[in-house]
């Protein structure tokens, strides 16, 4: 089943493919959900989170935690939130630094996978290249 949002944007930042089978992409992007890194930077330590959500019903977006195995109900082409949240982490307290949102549509294009990434917002200091560099590293 094809899991598509209806208000996913005609005007795309970048497409790219991946060079494995759709179905290895969406077991990728269910491992990759609600995962963090941490790193030091000059303002102390910062903790990246990832948190991705499928459409659900084509209006709105359901989280993955929620669900079975995405790999064996979606075909064709499915759309995701993508949310990166950054936080900086002080011995008192923890500061929100930055919040990243993306809509991904992945499709099926055999034993490739084509990826469509428009970033949500102004904020946070991520593009589509960026993104496009996380999915890549963690799919391939």
């Amino acid at each position: 089943m094809r899991r598509i949002y209806h208000r996913f944007p005609h005007r795309i930042d970048y497409d790219f493919e991946i060079d494995r089978p759709f179905r290895d992409v969406l077991r990728c992007l269910r491992l990759l959900h609600n995962t963090h890194t941490t790193s030091r930077t000059e303002n102390g330590l910062v903790k990246s989170r990832i948190l991705i959500q499928i459409s659900d019903n084509m209006t709105q977006f359901e989280d993955m935690d929620t669900m079975p195995p995405i790999e064996d109900s979606v075909t064709e082409a499915g759309d995701f939130r993508i949310d990166l949240q950054e936080t900086l982490l002080n011995p008192d307290r923890r500061l929100p630094v930055a919040a990243n949102t993306f809509l991904l549509r992945v499709m099926d294009k055999g034993s490739r996978t084509e990826c469509f990434v428009v970033k949500q917002g102004r904020s946070g200091g991520m593009d589509a290249m960026d993104l496009r560099m996380l999915l890549k590293g963690a799919c391939e």
